[in-house]
């Protein structure tokens, strides 16, 4: 005898069930980033931070966001970042991952700030934006080193994931500074 066919009617409450399980899953895991961000103490944050090459990362930013005519003309040697350059100044894929985990900390860094100044939302939202595109940028490459192109697409998409990095940690510290200032100068010391 043949298996009967689930019946559409069967089906429905066995996706509403899957629905449900996965908008708690969502529910309970933006409830414990909240907690740990409403927790976390300033120690514990700056102890997360891990140190990167502040010359390179904004050699690499400066290039790309204020870009020179000889940055631009393929036919000029001097003054344009090659691609080994890049790869040095930003620590290659591993600082790149460690620039992804640091955009973490910035975020909660700026949550820190709104225990007192409830204008930081508004940072630590453009932070989250910009911790997305170092993501991005991180996926993409992998997708290209998968497909043995990681040479030609990295400079394109480690410029872009440091300048946002950059612009995170510039953003960080004019909040710091206009929020604390004694807090500001500690921040920068372990970055």
């Amino acid at each position: 005898m043949p298996k009967e066919p689930i019946m559409p009617a069967m089906l429905f409450p066995i996706l509403v069930l899957l629905l449900l399980g996965v908008l708690v899953g969502v529910a309970l895991r933006a409830r414990k980033i909240h907690a740990r961000r409403e927790e976390a103490s300033w120690d514990q944050l700056l102890s997360r931070l891990t140190p990167l090459g502040k010359v390179g990362i904004h050699e690499v930013a400066s290039a790309f966001l204020t870009p020179t005519s000889q940055e631009l003309d393929p036919r000029q040697d001097s003054g344009r970042l090659e691609s080994r350059d890049i790869w040095d100044f930003v620590g290659g894929i591993e600082g790149l991952k460690r620039m992804r985990q640091n955009a973490d900390v910035l975020i909660e860094l700026a949550y820190y700030v709104r225990r007192w100044n409830p204008e930081a939302a508004a940072v630590a939202e453009q932070l989250r934006l910009d911790a997305k595109e170092i993501k991005t940028a991180l996926t993409k490459l992998a997708r290209e080193e998968r497909r043995g192109k990681l040479a030609t697409w990295f400079p394109i998409h480690a410029t872009r994931a440091t300048a946002a990095y950059y612009l995170m940690t510039q953003r960080v510290f004019a909040l710091y500074e206009i929020s604390n200032a004694g807090l500001l100068v500690q921040l920068k010391s372990v970055m």
